[in-house]
């Protein structure tokens, strides 16, 4: 133990003012954890906005495949499917013109390389308001298939 004496009069000297800690209110905190968990969630929002993909297709592989059958039946002959004047000496298959309905869906459909009528072919809708639903390379031309959103 060490005896320390002071003056009188000198006890002042030592102390120093002291000003009171500033303390967040609870309702404070629950106000800035609820503005945090607000920014980290519109943070997650835009991220999932912004990076995932426009869309993706509602159909698999599989399930497209009676599609396919009738594209490539109707573009080989094994399936009648008519042939339509589109202007004076050009004609073009129903199927190509108007679609194919299957399953409650119209399937449009185009041939890489090949003079090609559909609504996408034709200019009549854009590329941002279809959905490509198969790009098929496993016949002698490839054929993409899809459909309006």
């Amino acid at each position: 133990m060490i005896n320390v004496t002071t003056q009188q009069g000198a006890e002042g000297v030592l102390r120093t003012d002291s000003r009171p800690a500033h303390r967040i209110s609870s309702r404070g905190l629950v106000v800035l954890m609820g503005a945090e968990l607000i920014l980290l969630f519109g943070v997650l929002v835009w991220a999932l906005f912004w990076l995932l993909p426009a869309g993706t297709p509602f159909a698999s592989q599989n399930d497209m495949t009676p599609v396919v059958e009738v594209v490539r039946g109707s573009l080989s002959g094994a399936i009648n499917d008519p042939l339509i004047d589109v202007r004076p000496g050009v004609s073009a298959r129903a199927s190509n013109l108007r679609g194919l309905s299957m399953g409650g869906s119209v399937y449009y459909y185009y041939v890489e390389g090949h003079a090609n009528f559909d609504p996408l072919s034709r200019g009549a809708i854009r590329s941002d308001s279809v959905e490509v639903m198969l790009r098929d390379s496993s016949g002698p031309s490839e054929i993409v298939i899809y459909r309006l959103r």
